[in-house]
């Protein structure tokens, strides 16, 4: 079940109330520690039987403190694969930083660090097929010959003789879609297109905490 693993930050509750999964936890420059936990739990847990991830985010100290990082995937640093005609394109670059230090000496303290996603790909080519100029006038000798269907030769079925169609019966919606200037055209007397989407993803987090120390013993933070 997918409530059977709990997870937890900061000690609440950190689990999708729908799927029973994870949200979002802080990049790794911004956790403190983690701990899974699995078999035999805790009554704390409750009904998560079965596993518990529990995660800490860093609070800010007396010291100032902080990095900055970027990591790079770029399809120029790589080699082509044996089978590819080219190299891939990926680009991926992952950056940000931490900062946390006093605000109070020995009393408030604040943490904040910022994550950045950037990920661009160029489409993969994909095959699909389209009305041809003969297939629209009603002539589907080309489509339905061996050249286009891996060497079987296909005839269509009555009424339709020597693979002609009258365009009179063609779907009027289908033919004002056809028509439109964007509509891809076809490369061969197939009918094939190639075409695909660019992959383009920007995720952004930012993750931020401040901590009171009231006493020795009594703390609290947001």
């Amino acid at each position: 079940l997918g409530t059977s693993v709990g997870y937890f930050l900061d000690g609440a509750v950190h689990s999708q109330l729908a799927s029973g999964g994870n949200l979002s936890a802080p990049f790794p420059d911004a956790l403190q520690e983690f701990k899974v936990e699995t078999g035999a739990l805790s009554a704390q847990y409750g009904m998560h039987s079965a596993g518990a991830v529990t995660m800490v985010t860093k609070s800010g100290t007396n010291q100032w403190h902080g990095d900055a990082f970027e990591f790079v995937r770029n399809g120029m640093f790589n080699a082509r694969n044996v089978f590819a005609l080219k190299r891939d394109t990926l680009k991926r670059n992952q950056f940000g930083g931490t900062v946390g230090g006093p605000i109070l000496s020995n009393k408030l303290f604040f943490f904040a660090g910022y994550q950045g996603t950037k990920t661009r790909a160029d489409p993969s080519p994909t095959q699909s097929f389209v009305p041809t100029p003969a297939m629209l006038a009603g002539d589907f000798t080309a489509i339905t010959s061996p050249a286009c269907n891996n060497g079987r030769q296909i005839a269509l079925r009555a009424p339709f003789v020597g693979n002609r169609i009258d365009p009179a019966q063609f779907s009027k919606p289908a033919l004002a879609i056809v028509g439109r200037s964007d509509f891809p055209k076809p490369v061969d007397g197939c009918g094939l297109v190639t075409w695909g989407n660019p992959f383009v993803s920007n995720d952004h987090m930012a993750v931020g905490r401040v901590d009171y120390q009231l006493s020795s013993s009594l703390s609290i933070f947001g």
